[in-house]
C-alpha cells in the first residue's frame, strides 16, 4: 500500500510541475525625433549577425568571465536579426518622417536606397553594460556602394532585469540607426 501511494503521490508531483511561461520582448522607437524632411525611398535589408545571436533567446554574457547564457525563458518576439531590422526600419520612419522606408528580405524593388547592416557584435551584460559593433552601408538602386560606416557604442544598463537589459540593447540599436540616418540626409 506504502508503493502505490508513494507512486501515486510521485505521479501527481510530476503532473503538478510545468514549465515557465516565456516572456518575449520587442524593441520601441519611441522617443526618438525627426532629423529631416528630406524624401526618400529606403529598403533595409535582412540584418546579419553571428551564429550565436541568431535565435529567438536572449543571449546574455556573465561579466568577467568566459559563460554566455541561452535565456530559454526570456525571447524576442522574432528571432534576433528580425527584432534589429524591424527597429532600425521604425526608427528611420521616425528620424525621416516623411521618407517611405520598409522591411526587405531578397529584393529592394524601386527603392532608392538601400541600407546593409552586419553586427559583428553584441554583448549584452546584465546590470552592466550593453556593447554593439557593427558595420552598415547604404547602396543605391544598381547596388553601388554610396556610404558606409563602423559604429561602436555603449550603453550602461540601468538595472539587473531582463527589461533594463532590453532597453539598454534598444539604445544601442538606436544609436545606429541614427548614424545610419545621418548619412542618407547629407
Amino acid at each position: 500500500m506504502k508503493k502505490i501511494l508513494l507512486g501515486l503521490f510521485l505521479f501527481l508531483s510530476a503532473c503538478s510541475w510545468r514549465t515557465p511561461d516565456s516572456t518575449f520582448y520587442m524593441m520601441n522607437s519611441d522617443d526618438l525625433e525627426s532629423l529631416s524632411n528630406r524624401k526618400m525611398n529606403v529598403a533595409v535589408a535582412q540584418v546579419k549577425v553571428p551564429d550565436l545571436l541568431d535565435r529567438p533567446q536572449m543571449v546574455i554574457y556573465e561579466k568577467g568571465s568566459d559563460v554566455v547564457k541561452i535565456e530559454e525563458f526570456n525571447r524576442w518576439g522574432e528571432a534576433f536579426p528580425d527584432v534589429v531590422q524591424a527597429t532600425v526600419t521604425n526608427d528611420l520612419m521616425t528620424l525621416l518622417p516623411n521618407s517611405f522606408v520598409k522591411r526587405t528580405y531578397f529584393d529592394s524593388g524601386n527603392m532608392n536606397y538601400s541600407v546593409n547592416i552586419e553586427i559583428n557584435k553584441m554583448t549584452a551584460y546584465r546590470g552592466d553594460k550593453v556593447v554593439l559593433s557593427a558595420w552598415w552601408n547604404i547602396t543605391n538602386a544598381g547596388g553601388r556602394v554610396l556610404k558606409r560606416g563602423q559604429e561602436n557604442f555603449e550603453r550602461k544598463v540601468a538595472g539587473n532585469s531582463i527589461q533594463d537589459l532590453v532597453d539598454a540593447q534598444a539604445q544601442v540599436i538606436h544609436l545606429l540607426s541614427q548614424a545610419i540616418a545621418k548619412a542618407l540626409i547629407k
